[in-house]
């Protein structure tokens, strides 16, 4: 694994994460308690397409790159082990949970702005709903990910072996279906600051197989 292919893996991690802040600051789809909270947190349809279904897509499509990276450089590190395996096996369930709970909490106002018609508002809460579980349990493929690249980390040393500590943000990450959006607010950080760690590696770097 080359250090520029790890130096790119980081910027995607780091662009990942910036993506889907705007989401983040739309709301929570926990947070509609009737059909008044629903059409207020829709409020324009147009602005919430773009903030929770446009530019998700970027952090959708640089997270699986910086998985990716993240995941050869573990193997290259540790081998194939069980923790590498959770590793991929965890961001893959992060990526399609997540996928899936933002096309739920989009269809209502992709309905609005392609067919003008405000009363699909009233059928949202479904939706809101289904997408709320399929983000709790999208986060549970996160803190999976989180704990097992901070083992390997710790193991092997293939990043600051310190790093290993960013394991405690797989916590919130973990309870995530009773704190709701600090879970995922720790997870964007840990994709942050493990973006930034995969940029500042050395030039060379040189991994040896090691037993997990």
């Amino acid at each position: 694994m080359g250090s520029g292919t790890i130096r790119v893996g980081g910027l995607c991690g780091l662009a990942s994460a910036a993506a889907i802040v705007p989401a983040y600051l739309v709301g929570s789809p926990e947070a509609p308690g009737d059909t008044g909270g629903v059409r207020s947190y829709f409020d324009s349809a147009a602005s919430f397409l773009t903030a929770n279904g446009t530019l998700p897509v970027v952090h959708i499509v640089f997270g699986m790159l910086f998985f990716g990276v993240l995941s050869a450089t573990l193997r290259s590190a540790a081998g194939a082990t069980g923790a590498v395996y959770t590793a991929v096996i965890g961001a893959s369930v992060f990526i399609a949970l997540t996928a899936a709970g933002l096309a739920a909490e989009v269809a209502v106002p992709a309905a609005v702005v392609q067919f003008d018609d405000l009363t699909v508002v009233e059928y949202a809460q479904p939706f809101l709903g289904l997408a709320v579980w399929l983000y709790h349990y999208s986060q549970l493929g996160a803190a999976a990910a989180i704990f097992a690249t901070a083992y390997v980390v710790w193991r092997t040393a293939v990043l600051p072996k310190w790093s290993a500590a960013l394991g405690v943000l797989g916590v919130p990450a973990l309870l995530h279906t009773w704190i709701g959006l600090p879970g995922a607010y720790s997870t964007v950080v840990w994709l942050a600051l493990t973006g930034v760690l995969m940029l500042a590696l050395p030039p060379v770097v040189r991994v040896e197989s090691v037993g997990v």
